[in-house]
């Protein structure tokens, strides 16, 4: 299945290397700024404001430029989540 459109890579690859000039250590940075995402989407949430929205699809970047960062091509992410959806059912279907 194809999750991610091939020509994400090129986006990613430009937010990289102005993540790489910007930051000393791109990793912690996204590590940091995806656990502040992560906060904000839950207070956005709880408070039936829309932009949670916005701060989803800012983490949903986060977490690709990740996977970019350390090695992953693009058919290496439509592969791991569409693994992942089946497991996703597979626990609700468990009652997890």
């Amino acid at each position: 299945m194809v999750v991610i459109d091939p020509e994400v890579k090129t986006i990613l690859e430009e937010i990289n290397k102005l993540s790489e000039k910007a930051n000393k250590d791109p990793n912690a940075y996204t590590l940091k700024s995806m656990q502040d995402h992560a906060d904000e989407i839950k207070e956005l949430f709880e408070k039936r404001d829309e932009h949670w929205k916005a701060e989803s699809a800012d983490m949903l970047i986060h977490c690709l430029l990740l996977m970019k960062r350390n090695g992953m091509e693009i058919s290496d992410m439509d592969n791991i989540i569409d693994k992942r959806f089946g497991r996703f059912k597979e626990r609700i279907r468990e009652g997890c």
